[in-house]
């Protein structure tokens, strides 16, 4: 490979590239540089891309891993058994029944006979490379959650059981009724954070419901009578979220028992809905929960809101939809 050195008076053309390196003070004239005479010899930058993880569906997810199981009166818990011992498995059994007993007392809804849960750590050998998130599924009549580095085991449990408590709710109108997809989200994201014994829970893993959903609304004056009527496939991670804080809000102005009697409507959610449980419309609601975002966090200083978001928005990125 032909080497010239960084000095013009050895680059001279009329030099052979013997009589350049071979100059007397080559060596203290300062660092070699490759000569663009072989481009083809340069060394190129390395472009290191990751592979996108390949989704799974159920059936080839229970596939894949070994599993444990145990029971209590209310569960049916198969378990990775390369992820969790049986002493983690019994904690998880107890969570879940403790979830139960205060959902329940919440709601007075429930299911029959014991209900499927499946618990797993993305990072276990035969997941790797395989993205797997926690989720509900209806038809199997079963719950799907995941752990991995950034997300515990426990961060959607309080959701997706009360999914599962209001199956029969559920199954009627998620799919079908319009308004009640949003609602059902919402909802289950209020029973979560009312209800959880747990820190660091999604979606707001710690932080104030309110300045997050005044993080998301950023510039925008209205968001939810525009997503209400979305069906169940086209909800965003974003728009639940800003949903089940707009419960919570509900929840703080006209009392839990009045969002748990609205959730078991059994019609479309329509204005006349709102109307009929909180006396005003979905948008003036809305134009009063945005009013009453700087009073919401009013205790937090600025420093501190910035810090809360941040690990929000840290937190979220682990999270799918």
């Amino acid at each position: 490979m032909e080497i010239a050195l960084n000095r013009p008076e050895l680059n001279r053309p009329d030099l052979s590239a013997e009589e350049r390196v071979s100059a007397p003070d080559a060596v203290a004239g300062g660092p070699f540089v490759v000569s663009e005479a072989f481009p083809e010899h340069a060394p190129r930058a390395r472009v290191i891309t990751s592979r996108p993880k390949l989704p799974l569906s159920d059936l080839e997810l229970r596939a894949r891993v070994q599993w444990g199981h145990c029971a209590s009166s209310h569960f049916q818990i198969s378990y990775d058994r390369t992820a969790f011992n049986d002493k983690r498995a019994a904690m998880l059994n107890e969570s879940l029944e403790i979830a139960y007993s205060l959902i329940f007392h919440f709601t007075h809804e429930s299911f029959a006979d014991r209900f499927q849960i499946y618990a797993v750590d993305q990072r276990s050998p035969g997941l790797l490379g395989c993205a797997v998130w926690p989720h509900f599924n209806t038809d199997e009549r079963a719950i799907y959650l995941v752990e991995n580095s950034t997300r515990s085991i426990h961060s959607e449990l309080g959701g997706l059981l009360a999914h599962a408590m209001r199956i029969a709710r559920y199954g009627k109108h998620y799919r079908s009724t319009p308004g009640w997809a949003v609602l059902e989200e919402g909802f289950s994201i209020f029973l979560s954070e009312r209800l959880s014994t747990q820190p660091d829970i999604f979606p707001f893993f710690g932080a104030e419901p309110n300045l997050i959903a005044s993080h998301l609304y950023g510039d925008r004056e209205t968001r939810l009578p525009a997503i209400w009527n979305a069906s169940h496939d086209a909800l965003h991670l974003e728009e639940r979220i800003l949903a089940g804080a707009f419960f919570l809000y509900l929840g703080d102005t006209f009392g839990d028992d009045r969002v748990v009697s609205f959730s078991k409507s059994d019609d479309a959610i329509s204005d006349e809905t709102f109307q009929a449980f909180f006396r005003h419309s979905m948008r003036d609601l809305e134009a009063g929960w945005l009013q009453h975002f700087p009073v919401a966090f009013v205790a937090l200083t600025e420093t501190e809101r910035e810090t809360m978001v941040q690990h929000w928005e840290r937190s979220i990125e682990s999270c799918h939809r």
